[in-house]
Order: structure tokens, then sequence, then C-alpha cells
């Protein structure tokens, strides 16, 4: 497929803000496709050769023994994304028809990133054509606290960027001291807000927390 000139330009710039960080070795490929990241390669320098690519139905069992087996308790009610996870799917069956209908809609984009085949991070960009556009990230816990964060927020804000957005909004909670290092990092300040945080308990919708609110502006 012959890349556009807006895919070259896009592809250089990821490049470029990925090869920079720390950890970040080299950069191998980057596919691009309809403005949508596809897949990176890159190799870390504690890690090695690891890839990022577009999630799949297919990747339905293993993104459920990712969050219920690689995840804590707290990363997981840290990482509660709708529609995948805003409840704990109780099989992987459930978790791919949940996938599934999430490929019918057209503005949720997810990439898993791997290690030798096994799921090790996962990213998303989320409502991405209305003005609350926000992303999400989670690491399985062997591999959090080398950069892996901060390389999976770069690449998924550089994917907003490249779809014309004009701000990036999050929410997280107070105590996540590591994802607000990752967001003021990668650019985002607070704007001073809280957002209620509700979970389900028992099929009621509850508040269990309130959020810090932050975002990223766009030139």
């Amino acid at each position: 497929m012959k890349m556009t000139n807006i895919s070259v330009k896009a592809v250089e710039q990821l490049r470029n803000r990925i090869t920079n960080l720390k950890g970040v070795q080299s950069v191998e490929k980057i596919g691009i496709v309809n403005t949508l990241i596809e897949c990176v390669r890159f190799k870390h320098a504690s890690i090695g050769d690891m890839v990022l690519r577009r999630l799949t139905s297919a990747d339905g069992p293993g993104l459920f023994d990712f969050y219920l087996k690689g995840l804590s308790e707290t990363s997981r009610n840290h990482f509660p994304p709708y529609p995948l996870f805003d409840t704990t799917p109780e099989s992987a069956g459930e978790l791919t028809r949940r996938i599934k209908n999430w490929e019918i809609e057209d503005d949720w984009t997810v990439l898993k990133l791997e290690k030798d085949g096994n799921l090790v991070g996962i990213c998303l960009l989320k409502r991405y054509r209305t003005d609350q556009a926000s992303s999400g990230l989670a690491v399985r816990e062997e591999f959090q606290k080398q950069g892996l964060g901060t390389i999976l927020q770069t690449i998924i804000t550089e994917q907003a960027h490249m779809l014309g957005l004009k701000r990036l909004h999050i929410t997280l909670a107070e105590n996540n001291a590591s994802s607000l290092q990752v967001h003021l990092k990668s650019g985002f300040k607070r704007t001073g807000r809280l957002v209620p945080h509700y979970r389900q308990k028992d099929g009621v919708s509850e508040l269990d927390r309130h959020d810090i609110e932050m975002v990223i502006e766009f030139e």
C-alpha cells in the first residue's frame, strides 16, 4: 500500500517522538492506515523487541488474562474503560463479544503492546469524534516502572493529533501518582476540576471517588 503524504509526515513525527523517549533504543517499523495506527515495532533497552498492534476480537482471551491476572485490583480499578471493562467480564467469550460490538463503532481505537506474543500493555483512544475525546492505558504489573506507560501515552496522544483533535481529555484517581507523572510528561495539564467516578456494585452504580481532570491542547 502506497503511503499518503499525510501518513509519511505522521510516521516521521511519531518515530521522532518515540525514539526520544527513555528506554527506547530504536523504532523498527510504523504502520498507519487511513490516519489510524496499525503497528509500531520498537526495541526497548531492558525488555527487548516489542510490538504494538490494533486490538481485534481474536485478542479476547489474551486481554481477559491480562486484565484479571496481569493487573492488580488497584490497577484494574484505575483502568475501567467503557465498553470493554466498565463492568468486569465474566469470561473470555464475553470480553470477545464486547470487542466485536466495539469494532462496529467508528470512534474508538485500541492498541495492544506485546512481548514475544504476550500482552503486556494496552492503550486506547475513545469517543474521538466528540468534544470529550479521552484516552486510557494499563501495563502488566511486572512490566511497570520501565517507561512503557509514557511510551503508550505518547503513541495514543500522537494518534489523537493525527486524527485532527483539538484537545484530549483524561481523568485519573487522585492516588494514582504514576499515571499523573506519565500524563504530565506527555504534556497534559490539570484543569483543577474533580470529576465524580462511579462503579457498579451488585448492579447498582455508586460514587466511589473523585478523579483529577487533565487535558492536552493541540496546535
